[in-house]
C-alpha cells in the first residue's frame, strides 16, 4: 500500500509540458535554428526534469505580428487557460514575440493562469530579478530586429542613391546581369526573343492574350518559373566555385510546376515599361498588416531611370499595345462571327444616352445592325433605344470620310502644326527640372543636417519629416517631368502612324472605297472618328460624324 501511494504521489507531481517552436521564415528553418533543433533541445529539458510533454507546437511566423494572429501560440495560450497544461517550454524567450509590450502580455496572462514559462537556453527563474532579466531579454530581441532591418535596407538604399538597381533575386524576364555585382541589365539571348514575339503576336498578328498563353505552351517555350527554379541537389553535384546562375537557365528547373503560360503573365510583359527601357527601382513593397497578412504597397523610395535597361521593343509598338489593351475587353470579349460587316465597331454612340452601340446579327435573317443596349434597369433605360443598319451608316461614314481624304494638303499642314507645336511647348518647358534640382538639393542639405543629431531625438523626427514630404513632392515632380518628356516620343508615334495614313491615302487616292476592311479601320482610327445616331420624332435616324480635334480646322465640303 505504501509503494502504490507514493507512485501515485509521483504521477501526480509530474507537470503537464507544451513545446512551442517557431522560426520566421521557411531559409530560417533550414539554416540555424530550425524547428528539429529547437524541439530536440526542448525534449531533453523536459526528459531532464520528468516532466510530460502534451504536444508540441510549430509555426513559421514571424515574432513582430501580433501574437493573437499565431495560430500555435494562440492554442498554447488557450490550454493554459484551461489548466489542460502546467507550462510552455520553448528554446528562448524570443520564440514569443520580438515586440516587447507583445511579451509582457504573453508572459502576465500564462502566470496569470498558473503556468510557467521556461526557457532551455537562458535559464531564468521566476523570481523579481529573474523577471526583470525577462524584460530586458524581451527589450533586446526587439532592437535586434530594428537593427536587422537597417542592415537590410542600407545595401538597397545606397544602390538606389546611385540609380543602380536593387540587384536582389534573380533578373527580369527577357535580361540577365551584365556583371557580379549587378549593377546593369544585358539581353537574355533567349528569353529576350520571347518577350519581343508576345508584343509581336499582340500588336501585329492580332492575337489574343490567351492565344497567346496558349502558343507559347504549345511551343514548348519555357516559363519564366522554370527558368529560375534550382534544386538544392543540383547546387551540391556543381564542382566547386559554380553557381547555378552560371547554369543554362533550362538546367534550373526545381519542381513541375509553372509548366504553361498564363494570361497574367502575359499582361504583365505587355504592361511593363521595363520592354521599351524604362526601369522603374522600388516599384512596391511589402508591408506586414497587424493581422499577419502581406500587403503590397507603393514604395516610397519609387525612382523612375530612363533608358536604365535595354530595351526590347521599341516605344512605338509599345505604347499601341497599350492603346490595343484599353479596348481588349470590348474587341476580344465577345467576337463577331461576321467582324468585318461592322466597320464602326467601336465608333458608334447613341446620341440620347451617350452608351456605345453594340453589334448584332438578326436571329433569323441574319442581317447586321448597331443597336443601343442601355436597356437593363427599367428606371434609367435609353428613352429611344436607336437601332441602325450597318450597311447604312458603314457607308455614309466612310463616304464623309472620303471627302476629308481630298483635302489631303491641307490634313498634313494641320498634323505637322501640331506636332511641332507639342515639341516647341516641351523645350520652352524647364520649370519642373528647375523645381527638380532645387529639390533634391534642399533633400541633400537635410540629410546633412540630420546627420548632426541623435537618431529618435526630437530633431531628428522633425527633419526626418520633412524629408519625407519633400520626397514625395520631388516624386510627384518627376513623374510630372517623365509624363512630359513622352511627349516627344508619342509625338514621334502619333506621326509615324499617321505618316502610314498619309501614304495609304496617296497610294489609294481617288479609289477609297476599294480600300481594305483593315486599312478602313485604322482610317477611322487615325481620324478619331465618332459617329452619333439620334432617333427623331419622325422615327428616321440622324447620323452625325465628328473627327479628332486635331482636324477641325478641316472642311469636308
Amino acid at each position: 500500500m505504501r509503494h502504490t501511494e507514493k507512485t501515485d504521489q509521483s504521477i501526480v507531481r509530474r507537470k503537464r509540458a507544451i513545446i512551442y517552436c517557431r522560426v520566421s521564415t521557411d531559409k530560417q528553418e533550414q539554416d540555424g535554428e530550425s524547428l528539429e533543433y529547437q524541439e530536440e533541445k526542448c525534449r531533453r529539458y523536459a526528459e531532464l526534469l520528468d516532466h510530460d510533454v502534451l504536444v508540441v507546437l510549430r509555426e513559421v511566423k514571424s515574432g513582430f505580428i501580433h501574437y493573437s494572429y499565431r495560430e500555435q501560440l494562440t492554442l498554447a495560450r488557450k490550454m493554459i487557460r484551461d489548466h489542460l497544461a502546467d507550462m510552455v517550454i520553448v528554446w528562448d524567450l524570443r520564440r514569443f514575440s520580438r515586440n516587447f509590450v507583445h511579451s509582457a502580455m504573453i508572459f502576465e496572462e500564462i502566470e496569470a493562469a498558473g503556468g510557467v514559462i521556461v526557457s532551455v537556453s537562458e535559464n531564468i527563474d521566476n523570481t523579481l530579478t529573474g523577471k526583470l532579466i525577462r524584460s530586458i531579454l524581451a527589450w533586446s530581441a526587439e532592437s535586434e530586429r530594428e537593427k536587422i532591418l537597417e542592415y537590410a535596407n542600407r545595401r538597397w538604399q545606397t544602390r538606389i542613391e546611385l540609380c543602380l538597381p536593387v540587384g536582389t533575386g534573380f533578373a527580369p524576364y527577357g535580361w540577365q546581369w551584365g556583371d557580379k555585382a549587378k549593377t546593369f541589365y544585358v539581353l537574355h539571348p533567349e528569353e529576350a526573343p520571347v518577350r519581343f514575339s508576345i508584343f509581336h503576336m499582340f500588336v501585329k498578328l492580332d492575337m489574343s492574350i490567351r492565344g497567346i498563353a496558349h502558343k507559347l505552351t504549345e511551343d514548348g517555350i519555357p516559363t519564366a518559373t522554370q527558368s529560375r527554379r534550382s534544386t538544392m541537389l543540383e547546387a551540391e553535384a556543381l564542382p566547386g566555385g559554380v553557381s547555378t546562375d552560371e547554369l543554362p537557365r533550362p538546367t534550373q528547373t526545381k519542381k513541375p510546376k509553372g509548366l504553361t503560360w498564363t494570361t497574367a503573365a502575359i499582361y504583365d510583359y505587355l504592361t511593363d515599361e521595363a520592354s521599351m527601357g524604362t526601369l522603374v527601382i522600388c516599384k512596391e513593397k511589402k508591408v506586414l498588416g497587424g493581422d499577419g497578412k502581406l500587403r503590397h504597397v507603393p514604395h516610397p523610395e519609387r525612382k523612375v531611370i530612363p533608358n536604365g535597361i535595354p530595351a526590347i521593343v521599341s516605344q512605338s509598338m509599345f505604347e499601341r499595345a497599350q492603346r490595343k489593351l484599353a479596348t481588349n475587353r470590348v474587341e476580344k470579349s465577345q467576337p463577331l462571327h461576321n467582324p468585318q460587316d461592322f466597320l464602326l465597331k467601336g465608333h458608334l454612340y447613341c446620341a440620347t444616352c451617350g452608351y456605345k452601340m453594340q453589334c448584332r446579327n438578326h436571329r433569323t435573317s441574319g442581317l447586321s445592325f448597331y443597336y443601343c443596349n442601355k436597356f437593363g434597369n427599367i428606371y434609367d433605360r435609353c428613352p429611344h433605344m436607336p437601332s441602325i443598319r450597318t450597311n447604312v451608316v458603314d457607308k455614309t461614314v466612310w463616304d464623309d470620310c472620303c471627302q476629308l481624304f481630298e483635302r489631303l494638303d491641307l490634313i498634313q499642314a494641320k498634323i505637322e502644326e501640331e506636332i511641332e507645336k507639342s515639341l516647341s511647348n516641351l523645350l520652352e518647358d524647364s520649370t519642373g527640372r528647375e523645381q527638380i534640382a532645387a529639390l533634391t538639393a534642399a533633400i541633400d542639405f537635410a540629410k546633412q543636417e540630420r546627420a548632426h543629431h541623435l537618431e529618435s531625438s526630437y530633431y531628428y523626427n522633425l527633419i526626418t519629416q520633412d524629408i519625407q514630404s519633400k520626397m514625395e513632392q520631388l516624386q510627384r515632380y518627376e513623374e510630372e517631368c517623365m509624363a512630359a518628356g513622352t511627349v516627344a516620343a508619342a509625338s514621334a508615334t502619333y506621326k509615324e502612324r499617321v505618316m502610314e495614313f498619309l501614304e495609304f491615302i496617296n497610294v489609294i487616292k481617288g479609289n477609297y472605297h476599294n480600300a481594305t476592311f483593315q486599312e478602313k479601320r485604322n482610317a477611322l482610327d487615325v481620324l478619331g472618328v465618332k459617329v452619333s445616331i439620334r432617333k427623331l420624332e419622325s422615327g428616321e435616324k440622324e447620323i452625325d460624324v465628328t473627327y479628332s480635334p486635331l482636324f477641325t480646322g478641316v472642311n469636308t465640303s
